[in-house]
């Protein structure tokens, strides 16, 4: 039998106590995100064809907006809508390939200069990894595996 004591001793962890543990859980699980600004910029492939670029905004309210266009010849031949997002769970990379529903990978693991999201159900990529050095810029799409896998090089365009 839970007597009047007890119920309000349960009352009050409820209304206060639990809510402060989600808020710290909250908190620490955006501070283990860091900072993904070093993605941010205009970053286009060396060659001439295909031509391929990337453009990130810098972190703002906990979102960062990409965009990636592909073009052949002087002609736009595919286009993608990316953005990494904090979430009270973490951040994740959202790509929507020719602007369709977007594909969302969580992020994994994460370094001064690399990151890395992973969506295990997704049929390909189940992996996406960024990695800069320098002014270089560097993304590995891969199955978990790893036998599958496609590597996209840029330089840095401007300062």
């Amino acid at each position: 039998m839970i007597t009047r004591p007890q119920t309000r001793q349960a009352s009050l962890i409820r209304t206060l106590i639990v809510p402060c543990l989600v808020g710290i859980a909250g908190s620490a699980a955006a501070a283990d995100d860091g900072d993904l600004d070093w993605l941010a910029g205009h970053w286009k492939s060396g060659g001439d064809d295909p031509v391929i670029e990337e453009i990130w905004t810098d972190d703002a309210g906990g979102l960062l907006l990409g965009l990636n266009r592909t073009q052949v010849g002087g002609q736009a031949v595919a286009f993608e809508f990316l953005r990494i997002e904090r979430t009270p769970t973490g951040s994740r990379y959202c790509a929507q390939p020719g602007g369709r529903p977007a594909t969302c990978f969580d992020l994994t693991t994460l370094s001064a200069s690399s990151a890395r999201f992973e969506n295990p159900d997704n049929d390909f990529p189940q992996i996406i990894e960024y990695r800069r050095d320098g002014r270089s810029l560097t993304a590995t799409i891969a199955d978990l595996s790893g036998e599958q896998a496609m590597v996209f090089s840029w330089e840095r365009v401007g300062d």
